[in-house]
């Protein structure tokens, strides 16, 4: 079981598979479910955890190569439903050549049809196609930023682990100073106290313990009504930030458009909107003056890469959602890729996670996503394992 996850030697990661024209065929997808705990409980305005859910993926292939990627939940009935997902999807990929990851997203999408393309369906897809991706860059031995194009190398990042709810000012002031100090250029903080005067006061705090340079976003937690969310926006014009979040619920495109058009300070939305569909909505409703995708619920990278050609198409910057090790390499190859959002919630799974450098992450340029797993982390946090061929 520990050699699921063993590090790749390095010599085989310079190494390109030798395969010609020759059709490669995936042979197996194993899954593992990894319970991780978090330094501190995430407190926003819907929800509170004290750690994350991983589950991890591996595809093997019938000449030996190897694709890995994980996506994340709160709890293990989540987990396991979507286990259940990528072991009904596998078929779709089991027997593919990995290099033809249209092909089986397509496969996967028409297979889920019945079910609504949202939700589990799509983190499932997600997860294969991620590590589908992975297995094509080995095969091709270029990291996935190099297979996809990369625009810029040193992609801008901004903190996003902390900063949660808490009516504690010096703390939050305490930990906003710390982010400074490592470097980062911009940071995230959360908003949803019972009070507007409250959500208010903290923003004032954060943006006196960092200054006028640093750039600060707020996220609302998709819980206001309008009326509330339009309340606790104006209160927040005067610190200048990036943008609001999720400042209405995610399923009124309506409500975030209207908000749009009353305020100075740019919506940031689409974190928990599905598919490359979802986003198309957005843009048509003009909801959003920056898009945010979560690989999960994009698609995956195929899914991801429809979304920012929509970004593109309608001049909209685009950043991305929590797993940074992934998402390095998409941001730095969208055309309006603007931020990469930093949770090291994976950091003690990998033994080469992302390293700031001049306030940005620079994209690997190992094969695949270039990620290589600590073994004996993953033997203490499993908590079970399957296999389907």
């Amino acid at each position: 079981m520990a050699g699921l996850f063993k590090k790749i030697e390095i010599a085989s990661l310079k190494t390109p598979h030798s395969t010609g024209d020759r059709f490669l065929k995936i042979t197996s997808l194993t899954t593992q479910i990894l319970r991780m705990p978090i330094s501190n409980p995430a407190v926003t305005a819907t929800i509170t955890f004290n750690d994350v859910w991983f589950l991890l993926v591996e595809l093997r292939t019938d000449d030996g190569a190897i694709g890995h990627a994980y996506i994340w939940s709160y709890n293990a009935h989540i987990s396991r439903c979507l286990k259940e997902m990528v072991g009904e999807l596998s078929r779709h990929a089991i027997g593919s050549d990995p290099r033809h990851s249209a092909k089986i997203w397509s496969a996967m999408w028409k297979g889920t049809v019945q079910w609504a393309h949202a939700g589990i369906t799509i983190m499932a897809s997600a997860v294969i196609d991620m590590a589908v991706w992975d297995l094509a860059g080995k095969i091709a031995n270029q990291s996935v930023g190099q297979l996809l194009g990369l625009r810029i190398e040193n992609v801008p990042t901004y903190a996003s682990q902390g900063l949660w709810i808490t009516d504690d000012l010096d703390a939050l002031q305490r930990e906003a100073a710390s982010y400074v100090k490592m470097g980062f250029l911009a940071m995230k903080m959360r908003a949803g106290r019972k009070k507007v005067e409250e959500d208010i006061a903290a923003v004032r705090a954060v943006r006196e313990a960092i200054g006028p340079q640093v750039g600060l976003m707020v996220d609302f937690g998709s819980s206001p009504l309008l009326e509330k969310a339009e309340r606790m926006a104006a209160g927040m014009e005067e610190f200048n930030l990036l943008w609001i979040e999720d400042p209405c619920g995610d399923e009124d495109p309506a409500d975030h458009a209207e908000l749009a058009l009353k305020i100075r300070t740019p919506v940031c939305f689409g974190e928990k909107v599905y598919a490359p569909q979802g986003f198309a909505r957005i843009i048509a409703q003009r909801a959003a003056d920056h898009l945010m995708a979560d690989l999960q619920r994009a698609g995956g990278v195929t899914g991801w890469l429809r979304i920012a050609a929509l970004a593109d198409a309608a001049r909209l910057p685009l950043s991305s959602h929590i797993l940074p090790e992934f998402n390095v390499h998409l941001v730095a190859s969208a055309p309006t890729g603007a931020w990469l959002e930093y949770m090291p919630w994976a950091d003690t799974l990998l033994e080469n996670s992302p390293v700031m450098v001049d306030g940005g992450i620079r994209v690997p340029d190992r094969p695949g996503f270039g990620l290589q797993f600590n073994a004996d982390y993953v033997k203490q946090v499993l908590q079970e394992t399957q296999t389907f061929s």
